[in-house]
């Protein structure tokens, strides 16, 4: 037996001797591969087209060792947030009107040899703006009508968009207001900032961000719109989530968000008249707040605040005791006239300007937790001259610190000192009609997730009794404006303005 193993394994090895010996003589016909070769695109630059421009480029192919390949092209191009490609042509060089929202896009140019599937391809960052994607929206009044212009932040100005963007209407006057916000979810569509019109005994409508189109009734984004006419006072969405808020005929509409555009769900339940702001509070991701509250806002009608925190429509909720801590006032039991609020300067807390019935001003600062204990610090306003006459207020996220207006005058009102200082003069017959603040509203970790942030700009306008002008400031560190740095005119009467920031 071991020998006959011993004899297989013999012919084995003779076997293997044999077959190594053997040369290959299979014919594989391997040809090189020639690569091909597309210059980069736009020199390697990233690109930057305003909607509507033509883009041109002529990227050189070339193939190794080949004269006359035929080749397949593709350009196409995707945006940030990954949405589907778009195809903009099979030629060679592209020449091509951009229609795409704005926003950021990776554009790709893929060129293919047809006899060999071979490939290459270059990418590009781009960026697609708009003339009208930043700067400051004015809403004038005419004697023909309302109409919005906008003065972009190089200085240009853009006057009666919405007339020629819909036909030559305009806008009811007296009275109409610009309401937006920015929705984060609309980057989705690269619509991030959503704009209404808001017009005494009107419906509120939406118009598109860019071209100022009406777009539609607001009253289709409630599941359940209250009887007309359907009146948006204020929006916004939260810090850190898809939640957006609206108030609408005085009741707070609430959507989950979460689509590209908001869907309100229906009217928060319970006995109550909203004055016209919304807070909507943040963590700052900096510190854990048990008992947060999502949103603060104040009942005109009974005199108090309301909070509420939830992912579904619900009822209001009011301050629970904690005789702990109870805080510096009653938060349920206030009984004056909300006339302002706005985001401090500290990211937790929210300041509240109110008037009572014989016309003594109070400043009231809140903390976003459920309990009395949010009621932070309550001041009676002593030593701020002309405040209880004010109707225009605009609120510095960066000094504690609170500006009003009265006839041609504006005051700095500093609520850490509970004093206020007349800090410019307009000519005499310059009626001040609206200050806005040039504002950041992408909430960030850097900026502690903040919905609204004050910039170093404010623009206050005023009107003589035929022409309105926009004003200009730089607001210093202290929290003086000087005087204008720019002015522009030749506006009807302005009633309302809306920044729309750097995208």
């Amino acid at each position: 037996m071991k020998t006959y193993r011993q004899a297989i394994l013999g012919i084995s090895v003779v076997c293997l001797m044999l077959f190594s010996c053997n040369k290959d003589k299979g014919n594989y016909d391997l040809k090189p591969i020639h690569e091909i070769v597309v210059d980069q695109l736009n020199d390697g630059k990233e690109i930057e087209i305003l909607s509507g421009d033509v883009l041109k480029l002529t990227p050189g192919v070339k193939q190794e060792n080949t004269t006359n390949g035929t080749y397949k092209y593709r350009w196409y191009m995707y945006g940030d947030n990954y949405t589907p490609a778009i195809e903009l042509s099979d030629k060679k060089d592209l020449d091509i009107k951009i229609t795409a929202p704005i926003g950021g896009y990776t554009l790709m140019y893929v060129v293919t040899d047809v006899s060999t599937g071979i490939t290459s391809t270059q990418q590009r960052h781009m960026t697609i703006t708009s003339k009208y994607a930043s700067g400051l929206l004015v809403l004038d009044e005419k004697a023909s009508g309302g109409d919005i212009s906008q003065i972009s932040l190089n200085g240009d100005i853009y006057k009666d968009l919405y007339s020629a963007a819909n036909g030559g209407n305009h806008i009811t006057t007296p009275g109409s207001k610009l309401v937006g916000f920015f929705y984060k979810r609309g980057l989705d569509i690269q619509k991030p900032i959503f704009i209404f019109i808001s017009s005494p005994g009107k419906n509120t409508v939406e118009i598109d961000p860019e071209s100022y189109k009406e777009s539609g009734a607001f009253s289709s984004l409630l599941a359940t719109p209250p009887q007309s006419p359907v009146q948006l006072s204020d929006i916004t969405g939260m810090s850190s989530g898809d939640p957006v808020y609206a108030i609408v005929n005085g009741k707070l509409q609430f959507s989950t968000g979460g689509t590209s555009t908001p869907l309100f769900q229906g009217a928060l339940l319970g006995d109550y008249d909203l004055a016209p702001y919304i807070i909507t509070t943040t963590a700052g991701g900096r510190e854990n707040i048990p008992s947060q509250t999502y949103l603060i806002t104040y009942d005109q009608k009974n005199g108090r605040f309301l909070w509420f925190a939830g992912f579904n429509v619900g009822s209001f909720n009011t301050y629970s005791t904690d005789m702990t801590n109870p805080g510096a006032f009653d938060p349920n039991n206030i009984k004056k006239q909300c006339v302002f609020s706005c985001y401090s300067n500290q990211y937790a807390y929210y300041n509240w300007l109110m008037k009572d019935a014989a016309g003594k001003m109070y400043f009231y600062q809140m903390f976003p937790i459920s309990t009395q204990k949010a009621a932070s610090v309550y001041l009676e306003i002593t030593a701020a001259p002309e405040m209880s006459q004010a109707t225009i207020f605009a609120g510095s996220t960066k000094l504690p610190q609170i500006y009003y207006v009265a006839d041609n005058r504006i005051y700095l009102y500093d609520y850490k000192a509970n004093s206020a200082r007349m800090i410019y003069t307009f000519a005499a017959g310059e009626q001040i009609t609206d200050m806005k603040f040039a504002v950041g509203r992408v909430p960030a970790y850097e900026t502690e997730y903040r919905v609204l942030r004050t910039l170093d700009k404010i623009y206050i306008a005023t009107y003589n009794g035929t022409e309105g002008k926009v004003n200009e400031f730089d607001v210093s560190a202290t929290g003086d404006i000087g005087t204008p740095v720019k002015t522009y005119g030749g506006f009807g009467k302005i009633t309302s303005m809306f920044y729309k920031e750097k995208r």
